[in-house]
């Protein structure tokens, strides 16, 4: 699942919804009081999902910085917003790209920039920002990466919430022998290079607590785990046909195996047998001096 087309990221968007762990944005407000507007940057921010997610639950006005690497996905941004606002009782100006609701104090102007957060964080646009965030991201990378995001952070005083980080942890239903087989050619797989250095994969939220802390942070982390029924049956076979396709990149001396495990395990989805639970976690990380009640 290494390709963030904006499908991909439409067809998991329910699970994402559902998952996160919706205590940490109302332990954060209280300490973005100060920051008037609470400007927000949003590192890898796909087609939008971390804003629509969070923006209503942080406070009144705010302004996004949105970055991503991918152009079109940053496009898609305003009519994602939009489609959104449509089913939710907000309301989008796309003439100054502003969300606005019901509570007259509340407003989010939202501006995109492609950004490549890859090759360096020299020039990572942090002043001035209340809020630093990111969906879907932290497994994806290297510890190198992580160490010099959160020495930046730290210096400037910026909280950090991450949503979704995978964890390792994937549980099937029904159960299959070969299911954790599967599991560890694809946490290894994770591991693997994803254009940031060696990757962390699912011990990605354990290092970013471990630094986070010693730089001066408190850490919340809850699970946020996705719950996926019988009735997602698009959603499932996505997963397993990719994490099929990673296994035997990992493991091709049991490519055999994998590929029968696919057949099965899809058989199992088109029949409306399977769930599937998918280990994540959220993190928030929180300058002491920001305070703590």
């Amino acid at each position: 699942m290494g390709e963030f087309s904006a499908d991909w990221l439409r067809l998991r968007a329910s699970a994402d919804i559902r998952a996160r762990a919706g205590d940490l944005p109302l332990l954060l407000r209280p300490r973005l009081a100060q920051f008037s507007p609470l400007r927000v940057l949003d590192l890898g921010c796909g087609t939008g999902s971390n804003l629509r997610a969070l923006a209503p639950n942080l406070g009144d006005a705010q302004e996004w910085l949105c970055l991503d690497a991918d152009q079109s996905l940053l496009d898609r941004i305003a009519p994602e917003i939009g489609a959104w606002t449509g089913e939710t009782g907000y309301a989008w100006d796309a003439g100054d790209r502003s969300l606005t609701g019901s509570d007259p104090d509340f407003r989010c102007v939202v501006q995109t920039c492609r950004f490549d957060l890859a090759p360096s964080l020299a020039d990572l646009p942090l002043e001035g920002v209340g809020l630093l965030t990111a969906s879907a991201l932290l497994d994806l990378v290297s510890d190198d990466w992580l160490r010099d995001l959160v020495v930046r952070c730290a210096g400037s005083g910026v909280p950090m919430l991450f949503a979704l980080t995978y964890d390792g942890r994937i549980d099937f239903e029904p159960e299959l022998s070969v299911d954790r087989n599967v599991m560890v050619a694809v946490n290894a797989h994770q591991r693997r290079d994803k254009g940031f250095g060696p990757a962390l994969g699912p011990a990605a939220n354990r290092r970013l607590a471990t630094l986070a802390a010693a730089h001066g942070y408190w850490v919340e982390i809850r699970l946020s785990d996705w719950r996926i029924g019988r009735s997602e049956r698009a959603l499932q076979a996505a997963l397993i046909q990719g994490w099929c396709e990673a296994a035997c990149e990992q493991v091709p001396e049991w490519t055999d195996a994998f590929q029968h495990w696919q057949k099965v395990r899809l058989a199992v989805v088109d029949r409306g047998f399977s769930r599937i639970q998918v280990g994540h976690r959220d993190l928030l990380a929180i300058p002491r001096g920001l305070g703590r009640d």
